[in-house]
């Protein structure tokens, strides 16, 4: 009984320190928010704002061009946003402006560079150049390296970029000529590292696939001139139970956006 008892005063005092893996937590990605005449960033801002969505990650394209002028026009569009909002840069960032300058205004750590949240580890990688260069990938292995998955309550690995990898059913526009073969480097980091989801804009389309055992998403609906047959909208990421779950919210801009937003 003695032993019994002291086993049920340690579980009582450990459990609370383990993660909990049944915990659901969820966060917002869009992108290609340039040339946004119908409103639809706002209303993808005033969504995310109103939901349990616990932060959103824009995956490039902010304005068209880029530079200052233009990255003070979508602060002020973000102004009233409450909510952490994590930027990766695209290549009209760097259409007027400079990867230098993308750093300093928006006071991120460099154009690449990873974060923690909750139990899942994120990485925004810079290919807004329409390339995966070696020196990129070779970061990219070593962060991972640095965070792996199962350790230090460490569950899921994400990584985000503008432009998506070459894939059988993606060929991006813009990308250098070794891009297939620097996209067949990229999953092989991925896959050997075990992270669970990609995330990718550029193409004015929505596109979720399962590419060599990894969650792919390409969203690009945030104002961009859509594809044909596709619609505005973001998606929300639902982490919970070592699974990847997405849902696509529809954006309808003649709809107005949220009272105060």
């Amino acid at each position: 009984m003695k032993r019994a008892a002291a086993l049920l005063l340690f579980l009582f005092v450990l459990l609370p320190a383990w993660p909990r893996a049944g915990h659901a937590w969820t966060f917002g990605v869009c992108g290609d928010s340039r040339d946004d005449t119908h409103g639809v960033f706002p209303r993808i801002l005033a969504a995310v704002e109103d939901s349990g969505m616990e932060f959103l990650l824009h995956l490039g394209d902010l304005e068209r061009p880029g530079g200052k002028v233009s990255w003070e026009r979508f602060r002020r569009t973000a102004g009233g946003f409450s909510k952490p909002l994590y930027l990766v840069i695209g290549n009209h960032e760097l259409y007027g402006g400079t990867r230098e300058e993308f750093v300093r205004f928006f006071k991120v750590p460099g154009t690449s560079y990873s974060f923690n949240h909750r139990d899942a580890h994120i990485v925004l990688l810079d290919n807004a150049d329409g390339t995966l260069l070696p020196e990129r990938l070779r970061w990219l292995d070593e962060d991972l390296a640095a965070h792996p998955k199962g350790e230090r309550g460490i569950r899921f690995l994400v990584v985000a970029m503008h432009y998506p990898p070459r894939t059988d059913g993606l060929s991006p526009h813009g990308t250098g000529k070794e891009y297939e073969k620097q996209s067949a480097a990229l999953r092989s980091i991925l896959q050997r590292r075990k992270v669970d989801l990609l995330l990718a804009a550029h193409m004015h389309m929505h596109h979720v696939e399962d590419w060599g055992g990894i969650r792919l998403i390409v969203t690009g609906g945030a104002g961009a001139p859509m594809y044909l047959f596709q619609f505005f909208g973001f998606y929300r990421v639902r982490l919970e139970d070592n699974t990847v779950r997405e849902l696509f919210l529809r954006i309808h801009p003649d709809e107005p956006p949220a009272a105060g937003k």
